[in-house]
């Protein structure tokens, strides 16, 4: 069982490895206070999503857990100065890493550790592989979803307003109209598309608005619909053939999941 005290316990563990990062490295203190602030949000959207596919407070109290330190490891890698495609790639190894190590994690029941281990580890690949059981799976993807959710709503408005900080992975892309055929190839395929094919900015764009295939539950997909997230990012790209496609392709995907 997750006492009050073991989430207290959690989230001063959560609030002491950003301050140590941040006295350790004022110069990015900027970039670790936007990754604490994705994954405070990330535990709201777990809540919302946890109040319709959860039963106990418990069960919140491990969604809780996974959504607090799920990127630990992005601050981490980018505190070593890693590129941003390296950073994508390991973080969610390096947070599964970090929490091991962490003194509240110790206390937990083996079951429950290896659901929190499943889904820190599983939350950024571009698919989920089938995991041990059920619950596993459940978390894994509930996590997946409330990640999701957060990534839409802060890349819209970097896009949009210039508020906040340029995601990491996008630091090193160029400025270029073009789009990626593998990414367009892999939308019409009914897929996300990969970070790793992305060369410019608005292939970051597709990549978002593709991630829309991986949603697993119905009030995911209402959500995004009522916020506009698609349509928001679709916004801000330039409106090529081949671009408005896609959308629609992508559009038409997302009105289906709701209604359905």
């Amino acid at each position: 069982m997750i006492t009050d005290i073991i989430l207290k316990e959690c989230n001063l563990a959560f609030e002491e490895f950003f301050q140590s990062l941040i006295i350790d490295f004022p110069e990015s203190q900027h970039q670790f206070e936007e990754i604490r602030g994705h994954s405070l949000r990330v535990v709201s959207n777990s809540l919302l999503l946890a109040n319709i596919l959860l039963q106990t407070e418990d069960e919140k109290r491990i969604a809780t857990i996974n959504a607090l330190f799920h990127d630990l490891g992005k601050a981490s890698l980018y505190s070593k100065n890693m590129e941003p495609q390296v950073i994508q790639r390991e973080h969610a190894t390096v947070s599964a890493k970090i929490i091991q190590h962490m003194d509240f994690y110790q206390t937990l029941p083996a079951e429950v550790q290896l659901i929190i281990l499943k889904s820190i580890e599983n939350h950024s690949i571009i698919k989920l592989p089938k995991l041990d059981n059920d619950q596993q799976t459940l978390y894994a993807k509930l996590l997946r979803d409330a990640d999701k959710l957060d990534v839409f709503d802060s890349s819209f408005r970097f896009f949009k307003e210039r508020y906040g900080i340029q995601p990491v992975i996008t630091i090193d892309l160029n400025k270029s109209t073009e789009v990626s055929e593998k990414i367009l190839k892999s939308i019409w395929a009914g897929k996300p598309a990969s970070y790793e094919d992305m060369k410019s900015m608005n292939d970051y764009k597709l990549v978002l608005i593709s991630m829309a295939f991986d949603l697993n539950f119905k009030y995911t997909f209402r959500v995004m619909s009522e916020k506009q997230y698609i349509q928001k990012i679709y916004e801000t790209l330039p409106k090529r053939d081949q671009i408005i496609d896609v959308y629609r392709h992508i559009k038409l995907f997302v009105e289906n999941k709701f209604v359905s």
